[in-house]
């Protein structure tokens, strides 16, 4: 194996920023996929199979969260799925950012001339978490196996 990965340069508190917001989003990601999957079995087969992007599955979550019967469920977990949603967006400006050079030398992520600075980095991962958390709740509580939720029709 070569070595060409030591020709980018290298920060490493700036790379671990950005190594923990991916996962931390992609923990997110999958309480996101696994609420539906509660709310529709077999949804989780759909992910691969149909090639869903976070955003098509952020979509799919806001439409079953917005179909649950139970009124006052669903005012709970609606803000949930849009959280996740408007998460999506901030990753997309992250994970699809342009590298450039920083006014101080530095090497970083810019999305549309913003930088995507470590604090700002560890900022979005701090968010993913917090975003996640009360799907995660939602899988050992309200969306326990088997998940009795009722969904209004499409």
């Amino acid at each position: 194996m070569s070595d060409e990965r030591t020709l980018v340069p290298q920060d490493g508190e700036y790379f671990h920023a950005i190594g923990l917001a991916a996962v931390a989003f992609a923990r997110l990601e999958w309480d996101a996929v696994w609420c539906c999957e509660r709310l529709d079995p077999g949804y989780i087969n759909t992910i691969e199979q149909k090639k869903k992007t976070a955003g098509t599955i952020a979509g799919d979550l806001v439409g079953f969260f917005e179909r649950i019967d139970n009124v006052h469920l669903k005012a709970k977990v609606v803000p949930f799925a849009q959280e996740f949603a408007a998460v999506v967006v901030e990753r997309n400006g992250l994970l699809h950012g342009k590298p450039a050079t920083a006014p101080n030398g530095d090497q970083r992520l810019f999305r549309h001339g913003e930088e995507w600075s470590v604090s700002k980095v560890q900022a979005f991962a701090d968010r993913c978490v917090v975003a996640g958390t009360p799907l995660n709740a939602l899988l050992y509580a309200e969306f326990t196996e088997p998940c009795q939720i009722a969904l209004r029709a499409k």
